[in-house]
Parts: structure tokens; sequence; C-alpha cells
């Protein structure tokens, strides 16, 4: 069995690990915490993420464990795209919540003499650090396994242990943005390997949302490789009712790509990027409509089926905007539903649908907080006879969890009760 020692150093924790060679294989990481913590990922030793490695034409692939629904696909971990604060679920890959961790296969596609590996993640929480085991392997070997079963030792599967890395902070808290530089001392190659396999681990058994927000990963081989062409964005699968292939290519996918650049820039608030991707699935056996969860809109075929020449794309429509929301990363008192919903239906019926079909509530029978089509309304003459600013102050507030009920009154002088008082008087003079 390999042994490896452990000691700290000024950039963190160091697990040393005999080399392929006689030299030694260290693991080096930095933690960059509160305001020291930015996009560009800048650490003082360990290399800033690079767009050009030779991990960007790597397959990645799930072997053990469930990605998280609500995170990034495993692909975002070497598309050069980074996370713009630390709590970006759609820009980092994570396993599934409850769950103790899983395994990520890299496959370089040939073998490469790498120099230096290097991991990041972001989150302020439990998961901001990594814990995991990294293996080589050159696929050679009547024992080498490139899949092993998830309670396999990779060690009798044809693997060789590279390090073992675990950058948790020994007292304090322990969120940030970690960066851990894995390379021999002597500055010789790792290798060479065409897989790696990176055993990770949640970072506290006992907290459900410990599993680790990793950002990116990069292979460093001393090359320049193409960087990858920015993601499409738009994936649209509707697999399971292929009848509405002409639909979803020549009306629904022209207009989630017109749209969903549009609702970016009505819902902007500082520090924020959207997300650059989003997925759109049809379900045959689902009831209801649709549903948003992180960056996946979940249509109901069915409905769709029966609304293709009605209200079928401008229900996409409204879910965008819930991609764009990304209200479940604020901290703070709860946004309300009603509100939430609201926005989504101001844009769908106010922006992208017909005039002839805007709805028109009765407030006579209607409030403020019914949500959808009222709440939608509601908005659009606020936006009118108020300001045209007020969707994107609201906006901005429900994202960074500053909402509160008195919040009407700051924004426009009076409060939310009365200013529906003044559309219910408007509404009975039409």
């Amino acid at each position: 069995m390999t042994r490896f020692a452990a000691r700290w150093a000024a950039a963190g924790l160091i697990l040393c690990l005999p080399a392929m060679a006689a030299a030694e294989v260290k693991a080096v990481w930095e933690r960059n915490a509160g305001d020291a913590a930015s996009a560009p990922f800048k650490f003082k030793n360990v290399p800033a993420p690079s767009s050009t490695d030779a991990a960007t034409n790597a397959d990645l692939s799930v072997i053990a464990g469930q990605a998280d629904p609500n995170g990034a696909d495993v692909e975002a971990l070497n598309d050069g795209q980074l996370p713009a604060g630390a709590d970006q679920p759609d820009a980092n890959f994570f396993f599934n919540a409850a769950t103790a961790g899983g395994r990520i296969l890299l496959d370089l596609r040939q073998g490469t003499a790498i120099k230096r590996i290097n991991t990041y993640s972001w989150h302020g929480g439990s998961r901001g650090p990594q814990v995991y085991r990294l293996y080589g392997s050159d696929g050679s070997g009547d024992r080498f396994q490139a899949k092993p079963a998830p309670d396999a030792d990779p060690l009798k599967s044809g693997w060789t242990l590279v390090a073992a890395v675990d950058t948790r902070p020994k007292e304090g808290r322990s969120g940030g943005q970690y960066g851990v530089s894995i390379a021999d001392t002597a500055g010789a190659a790792m290798g060479p390997y065409r897989y790696l396999l990176l055993d990770v681990s949640a970072t506290d058994p006992a907290d459900r949302f410990s599993n680790t927000f990793f950002s990116e990963i990069d292979v460093d081989d001393g090359g320049v490789h193409a960087a990858k062409p920015p993601p499409t964005g738009i994936a649209i699968n509707f697999d399971e009712m292929p009848e509405l292939k002409d639909w979803v290519e020549k009306k629904l996918r022209p207009a989630l790509e017109a749209w969903y650049p549009k609702i970016v820039e009505m819902l902007p608030s500082d520090g924020y990027r959207a997300p650059a991707r989003f997925t759109v699935t049809l379900k045959k056996e689902m009831e209801g409509v649709a549903y948003t969860a992180g960056t996946r809109v979940v249509c109901a075929g069915p409905w769709f089926k029966q609304n293709l020449e009605g209200e079928a794309v401008g229900a996409v429509i409204h879910e965008l905007v819930h991609v764009v929301q990304q209200y479940g990363r604020a901290r703070g008192t709860p946004n309300p539903g009603w509100l939430v919903e609201g926005v989504a239906d101001y844009i769908r019926w106010f922006k992208y649908e017909q005039p002839n079909l805007r709805p028109r509530p009765d407030p006579a029978k209607s409030k403020y907080t019914d949500s959808y089509r009222v709440t939608g309304a509601f908005l659009n003459y606020l936006m009118e006879k108020q300001s045209d600013q007020l969707v994107k102050q609201l906006n901005a507030a429900m994202r960074q969890g500053r909402y509160r009920p008195e919040l009407w009154k700051e924004l426009t002088g009076k409060t939310v009760d009365e200013l529906w008082a003044k559309f219910a008087e408007d509404a009975a003079k039409r």
C-alpha cells in the first residue's frame, strides 16, 4: 500500500506521495475567503484556471454517484467557464445532496505527460473545500478497468494513486474559493496518463448539503490547446415526444434563442451573471404544465401537444424567467411566491405575448397576492404608472435576499396595499 505524509504550509495542506520516478508528488492548496475571492480565481501559488489546458478536449463522465439536478453537467469542469459568485449552482458540478460523493472520470484520449493537475471550487459554506483521491492510468494492463464498480478499490483495477487531497480548514468556517495544484516536486511528468479518476467525498457527513461545488479541472501538459467554443446554451430534449420535432425546431427553439437574452437584460443585478446554458425536456408521462429546477425546464408533453398553437411557447418563456431569476440561492427572508411567479408572468404576458392576449383581472374579485396573471398585470400597471425600473429593483432585491414588504414604500412612496387600491380604482374607470 502506498504511504503518504501530511504537513502544513503557508499555502495549505500538502499531501505527498511517491511519484512514478524517484521524486515526490505534492498537492498544494490555497483558499481565498471573503472579499479575497473573485471570479478570476487568482491565488498566490496555485495557477489561475486555464481554458487552453489538456483537459479542454477530455471526455468527462460520472461513473459513480449522482449529479445534483440543480448543478451543471459534468462537462462544466472543462468548459473554461467560471462562476461569478460563491453560490452559483448552475456554474458548478456537484454530487447530489445527502450522498457521500462519487467518482468523475477524465479520458484525455491519449497518453499524456502531465506536469500539473489543478482543481477549483467556490462556495460560502461546507461545499467550498475539496476532499478527493486522484488516480491515474495509461489504460494498459490486463487488470485495468476504466470504470471500476462504485465500491471497488481503484488500486485493484489497474489504477495508480497520484494524490490524496483534503482542503478542509482545521478551525473556523470552511467557506471560500479553493485552488488545488498537484505536481511533481522535481518538475518531472506524472504519468504518462490517459485516464484520471477523482474519487470525491462530501466534506461533512453530518451536513446533507456538503458536496463540493467543483468549478473547473485543469490538466497541464506544457502545451496550449484550442479553447472550447462557447456553449450553444439551449438544449431541447424531445426524445419522448418525437412527434413534436417540427414544432420544437421551427417555433420553440427560435423563440427561446431570441427571448432568453432579452429576459437576461430585463432582470440584472450587481455582480450577477445569468446561466449561460439551460435545458428544456418534454416528458411523455408528465402531468401538469411545466416546472423549473435550477437550469432545467421540464415540460408535460401531453399538455404541450394539445396547446402547440396556443399557450405552449409562452409557457416555456415563463419558465425561462425562472432560469434567469435564480432566487433560490438568496439568503435572508424567503421571497413571496406570488411575486416570483408574478414577475415571470409579467414578462410572459406583457412583453412576449401579443397585446390582445394580455390578462385584465377584476380587482373586485382578486388581490395582488393571487400570483401569475393577476400579479403580472399589477406589475405592468406599476411599471407604466410608477416606475419603469420597479421590476428590475424587485428582482435584484429578491435575488440578493433583501426583499421585505417595506421595500414597496421605499421604491414607490406607497405600500403595496395602497398601490393595489390605486390599481383597483383605475381599473374601475376602464
